[in-house]
């Protein structure tokens, strides 16, 4: 019996900070799924990649926390996201 392979995306990391600094640099506020739509970033290989993507950002000094919003994520039905803002 063969065991199926999981697949990683080794390059999300890299390429979710570069989405995330794309649209910091817009000025808008954004929240992760701006992310997906307005730099068409893919999903994370784990959902909690994006908690890590968000923290590593503001300890930076790229980003910094503005609020909270419900969700347009069809997924997460309207329940509450973080807003956040390029810092400079």
């Amino acid at each position: 019996m063969s065991q199926a392979i999981a697949l990683e995306d080794l390059d999300w990391e890299a390429d979710a900070r570069a989405a995330l600094e794309k649209v910091a640099g817009m000025g808008h506020p954004f929240d992760a799924y701006d992310l997906t739509q307005r730099a068409d970033l893919r999903e994370p290989p784990n959902s909690s990649m994006w908690g890590a993507l968000f923290r590593e950002a503001a300890k930076d000094g790229v980003i910094r926390w503005v609020g909270a919003r419900k969700s347009r994520r069809p997924q997460r039905r309207g329940s509450l996201v973080s807003v956040w803002r390029a810092a400079a």
